[in-house]
């Protein structure tokens, strides 16, 4: 059968991790909320012989509480997407201003998208194109000038993991602070990265299936009782039900920690030595600042689209999978990659030389012949995966 190394940023592999069946959860009606009889007594309806498994819930919260430095938790939501949508229907009110991330400095293409359907008005952060992030000053003028009642900082694209600290220090009012770490979720976990908590956000929502190799679900949690109030109506009022089988699965993996601690230092190390290697073999990615926090992304640039779409075509020929997309900071239309779920496939420091060998024969040569396909095959047939060397 046909291996695939997938080399975006944005799918992972969970299935390398799992190793327990909740099959038996789907379709059931579990909640995540505290019952007792009093509770479900007065409740609109109950549901019986679900009690054991709301205790369970209830735990695995008190745990990624614990881990992402949190006292209200929930996993009810069931893509990023999602719980912008649920967030924002609960937060705020038609008219409302929001701060986002524009697409130029990264920020998700659909979230003014989404934003601006349930009523809100968009206003965008000032990029900093020279340096690949956000213009701390400029956009700290716009956000006490124009006042948003939400600052949303939704990266899903980008070479840095910046410290907005600064920038929410500047701010002069009181306004509610969210983080999307969907790219930097295990980094986060194994304290890689600084905690946007520490940062000063009040609100922290994450896909669990990007950077944390975790099943299709989101989660959100926060320190602050009162905005929490207005999540959780959202939740009992926009989700009527968990999915409780991806809710065990997530914390199956979060509970494989030295795998994890492996698998968040290795990802990055892997972008920075992959880049490094391509940029040897004369392939145009963009090259970053290694003083600065940097991310598991990688982008290669193009004079134009069509050799970009061509080069694209050609990867996924060969069964490397990587995103054609626009790269932001007006660096054109280029490929973005990415080394997350490639490391936990078995992608390390022996055998990247080899990996950036063969996309330098696949950049150069006009189209793919056997003997490369072959080659890439047989790179991938290769790979041992990290937690096949890793026991927790």
């Amino acid at each position: 059968m046909t291996k695939q190394l997938i080399l975006n940023p944005v799918e992972n592999m969970p299935e390398l991790l799992i190793d327990k069946d909740y099959s038996k959860l789907r379709g059931l009606y579990i909640s995540d909320k505290i019952k007792n009889d009093k509770i479900i007594k007065e409740s609109i309806i109950g549901f019986s012989g679900r009690q054991n498994y709301n205790n369970e819930i209830q735990n695995i919260y008190k745990q990624w509480n614990k881990t992402m430095k949190s006292t209200y938790f929930s996993m009810r939501l069931l893509s990023g997407l999602h719980a912008h949508v649920t967030l924002f229907m609960g937060l705020g009110k038609i008219g409302d201003t929001v701060m986002v991330l524009p697409v130029s400095a990264g920020g998700h293409y659909a979230t003014p998208k989404i934003l601006s359907r349930l009523g809100y008005h968009v206003i965008e952060a000032i990029p900093d194109n020279q340096n690949y992030q956000i213009n701390i000053e400029d956009t700290a003028s716009l956000i006490n000038k124009k006042r948003p009642e939400i600052i949303f900082i939704d990266r899903s694209e980008g070479l840095y993991y910046e410290d907005f600290s600064e920038l929410l220090n500047k701010i002069k009012y009181k306004c509610i602070r969210i983080f999307d770490a969907s790219q930097y979720l295990t980094n986060i976990i194994e304290k890689n990265f600084k905690n946007p908590f520490d940062m000063g956000f009040d609100v922290i929502l994450s896909t669990l299936h990007k950077n944390f190799p975790g099943p299709q679900q989101a989660l959100v949690c926060s320190n602050n009782s009162v905005i929490w109030e207005k999540i959780q109506n959202a939740l009992s009022d926009y989700v009527s039900n968990i999915h409780a089988e991806n809710i065990f699965i997530a914390n199956q993996i979060l509970k494989k920690q030295k795998i994890l601690n492996i698998y968040s230092k290795l990802m990055l190390e892997n972008s920075i030595y992959l880049e490094e290697e391509l940029y040897k073999r004369k392939i145009p990615v963009v090259i970053r600042d290694n003083s600065k926090q940097n991310t598991h992304h990688l982008w290669i640039q193009f004079n134009n689209n069509d050799t970009a779409f061509a080069f694209y075509k050609k990867m996924e020929y060969c069964n490397f999978l990587v995103n054609y997309r626009k790269l932001p900071y007006e660096l054109g239309m280029g490929i973005r990659m990415g080394t997350s779920a490639a490391t936990l496939q078995g992608i390390n420091s022996y055998n990247l030389e080899k990996l950036a060998d063969l996309i330098a024969q696949i950049y150069y040569v006009d189209s793919v012949n056997e003997t490369l396909l072959n080659k890439t095959q047989k790179y991938i047939n290769e790979l041992v995966p990290l937690s096949a060397n890793v026991r927790n």
